[in-house]
């Protein structure tokens, strides 16, 4: 009799979880698509219909962390984050104490005790994010040893294995030590196999991918054809907008990339306040590359300039790209000095990005236009 309630319990949640997909989607997606306010409202009754889905509680966190970036800035999304965190964290315990054998809520468990790396990404603070990253990776890893299937849980080992693999020798040393394998490509294809059949793991790393091959690895026929597929899925996100742009500029597809930014200038009216002041600079630096591109060099100057001087975005990538930008300008303009100075701010930054290999190679040289 015993068994047989435990039973019916068990399937009764599983019912439950199923049935909570759909909204659950609903809610995710509205995050992804810049619908904030759709997104926190529907998550926050996903929550209360649906106590025992998986990955409701964590989505949930996320929807709340990124309203209020867009409403109330970065600062205080790291705050919100972090007791959205301290709420769902004794959820999940709850939850893996009544269904020990389930996968996703240990992955959810687990990948939630890694969300807090997502803070010290932000601030780079790169051992932290290994730190936070190790503490749900053996969880994961455990699942992946036993269900190889489940794809969704390879999308936070690829990126530890990715970005690990990116890091110092010291640093790969002690993450081989944790279970880590150091592994850029080994990373890269894990990502790959969340994105094409993964769950609720698929879009983030899509964008994930995009973000790599567009400003890391620069494979920039990759990053078109993922972003466009992203740009397409959720036509209000500003950030796959962005990225799509990003990838036709470097393409040298200067006339689609000009149509491009104009939607994305169109997408940024109906963005919070908080929101426009992170991305208004960096659709800036776009104009800048667009028209350093055709050759017009000042014009290209007025914008990079305006990019760094108001730049909020809470990664610091574009800006690594627009110092990039304006060293290469003031390169063609004879200003070696100026250059040098803005190669050195690249530097600096050590955010892994290709530019800082690029600016490398320009304080030995100077950049000349191809």
């Amino acid at each position: 009799m015993k068994s047989l309630i435990l039973f019916v319990v068990f399937f009764s949640t599983l019912l439950l979880s199923n049935d909570g997909n759909k909204k659950v989607w609903k809610g995710i997606n509205a995050f992804y698509n810049y619908e904030f306010n759709k997104s926190v409202r529907i998550l926050n009754e996903a929550r209360n219909e649906f106590p025992y889905h998986p990955s409701v509680h964590f989505t949930w966190a996320v929807s709340k962390w990124l309203y209020s970036r867009a409403y109330h800035g970065i600062d205080e999304s790291y705050k919100v984050l972090s007791e959205s965190l301290e709420i769902i964290i004794p959820t999940y315990k709850d939850l893996i104490d009544k269904f020990p054998n389930d996968k996703e809520i240990h992955l959810y468990y687990a990948s939630t005790l890694g969300l807090k790396a997502r803070v010290h990404l932000g601030k780079k603070e790169w051992i932290n994010v290994i730190i936070e990253g190790l503490r749900g990776y053996s969880s994961i890893k455990s699942i992946n040893n036993n269900h190889p299937e489940y794809f969704d849980a390879l999308f936070p080992i690829g990126i530890l294995n990715y970005f690990s693999g990116k890091m110092s020798g010291f640093t790969q040393f002690f993450a081989q030590i944790a279970g880590i394998q150091p592994d850029v490509s080994l990373g890269i294809n894990q990502m790959k196999y969340s994105a094409d059949e993964g769950d609720f793991a698929k879009i983030e790393a899509s964008q994930t991918l995009a973000y790599i091959y567009l400003w890391m690895d620069q494979d920039f026929e990759k990053a078109e054809i993922l972003s466009l597929k992203l740009r397409n899925e959720f036509p209000n996100s500003i950030y796959n907008q962005f990225m799509f742009t990003e990838s036709l500029i470097f393409l040298n597809k200067l006339n689609e990339a000009k149509s491009n930014l104009e939607l994305s200038y169109k997408i940024l009216i109906e963005l919070p306040k908080f929101t426009k002041l992170y991305w208004d600079p960096l659709l800036k630096y776009q104009e800048a590359l667009i028209y350093f591109k055709e050759g017009e060099l000042d014009k290209s100057l007025e914008f990079v300039n305006s990019c760094i001087s108001n730049y909020s975005a809470e990664l610091d990538t574009q800006l690594g790209y627009a110092f990039l930008l304006r060293g290469n300008i003031y390169d063609l303009q004879n200003k070696r000095n100026l250059s040098l100075i803005n190669y050195r701010e690249v530097i600096k930054l050590d955010n892994y990005t290709f530019a800082i290999e690029l600016s490398r190679k320009y304080l030995k040289q100077p950049y000349i236009n191809n």
